[in-house]
Order: C-alpha cells, then structure tokens, then sequence
C-alpha cells in the first residue's frame, strides 16, 4: 500500500499538533502523546535522530521546571536535596506528553514527505500562497542540513579542545552562534537563487487533493485520536 498524500499527512500533523495543546489532563496526553511518538521515533529516527535527542535532554528541563513552579500536593519521593510533590510529576507528565505528540507528528510528516512533494502539495492542493509553502518546505529541508552543521560544529569543538557537547551557557553561545550565522547566510542565498530562477513569475497548478486508502486511514486516525481526547475531557 502507498503511503498517504502530502496533504494528508500535513492535515494530520496540524492535528496532532491542535489536539496535543488541547489535552488538558493525563489521559487525554497519554491518547495523542504515546501512539505519535512511538510511530514518529520509529520513521524519522534516522532522518532526523537529534530531534529525538532534543526532545530527551528537554524533558530534563521540564523536570526542573515542574520542582521549581509546580512541586504542590503530597509528597511522593524525598531526598537530602528536595521533595518531589505530586503537582510537580503530573506537570512534568502533561508537557512531556504534549510535546511526544508535537515531535511524533512532525516526524511523521517529514519522514513521509519530500519538500518538493510539500511545495507541490501546498501550491497545488490547499492553494496556499507560494511565497508560504516554500518558506514551510525550505524549513522541512533544512532539518537534515541543520544535522549536518550541528555535527560539524562539534567537531570543530572537538579539535579546539572543548566538549562536544555544550553544557555550560558559554558551551550553548559557542555551539549555537555558528549554526546561526549559517543559517542566515544560507537563507540569504536560497533566496538569491530562487529569485535569480524566476519564483516571483511562476504560477502555481490547482488540483483536487487525492484521496484514497491511506488518506483515509490518516483522517481516520486523526478523527479517532478527537473523539478520545473529547471524551476524556
């Protein structure tokens, strides 16, 4: 079976995406969290593997923020150091689930779809404005580039003599002040390239978004993925 459309899966993840800041509690968390995330890791892991490294130092983040604003009711572990509160662990629940879904949709999306499926897709098949769907596309794209850069910063920090990893808010200026500078030179010449090939004079195709199995399947997950997050409500 073919997978389903860019449309489709677009629709999906903006779904996914409405429905993970609309779960209010637990359950409604676990519905959209684990099934994204487990299908998302499992297509985009070796596509775009640092996103899911992302999302797993993040949660740390999330923790200390939970003890520090949410660390309420009654206590469930106690060390030397801190109590670890009941508010602080649904806390650190609710905003890891809302974020497994948000990564898991994603992945999802660019695992399956090329920009220029997307581009296309987004011209051609919702009618959004050309100037919209290649900016989306360009950014889907720069995810394996930005992997890329990522890894040659560290090795250039690695021959400096310096950690690979930053740690220190010294370590996070140096690792990230040159991806950005590539960035923005890079998006500064995409645009010089896309101008220098005629982007302002080209007319975008209008076409019906196909739907079959697959595209059916998506929305009918999609849909049952709603209805369990409005019944947990």
């Amino acid at each position: 079976m073919r997978r389903p459309g860019p449309t489709a899966l677009f629709i999906y993840a903006l779904g996914i995406t409405v429905l993970a800041f609309a779960a209010r509690n637990i359950y409604q968390g676990l519905v959209v969290g684990v099934p994204n995330a487990v299908v998302g890791i499992a297509l985009g892991y070796r596509r775009a593997r640092w996103v899911v490294a992302l999302f797993f130092i993040g949660l740390i983040g999330i923790f200390i923020d939970a003890l520090l604003f949410s660390n309420t009711g009654s206590p469930l572990l106690t060390t030397p150091i801190v109590v670890v509160r009941l508010g602080a662990l649904e806390s650190f629940a609710a905003v890891s689930l809302r974020l497994a879904a948000i990564m898991g949709g994603t992945l999802v999306f660019v695992s399956l779809v090329s920009p220029r499926e997307l581009i296309d897709a987004l011209e051609s098949e919702l009618r959004l404005p050309k100037e919209v769907a290649f900016s989306i596309a360009v950014g889907v794209r720069m995810l394996r580039v930005l992997e890329r850069d990522a890894r040659e910063v560290q090795f250039t920090r690695l021959q400096r003599g310096l950690r690979r990893y930053p740690v220190t808010p010294g370590d996070l200026r140096s690792f990230l002040y040159p991806l950005l500078s590539l960035g923005v030179e890079r998006a500064r010449w995409i645009g010089i390239a896309a101008e220098l090939r005629g982007f302002a004079l080209r007319r975008s195709m209008r076409r019906t978004p196909r739907v079959g199995l697959p595209e059916a399947l998506a929305y009918a997950a999609l849909a049952t993925e709603a209805m369990l997050v409005a019944l947990l409500s």
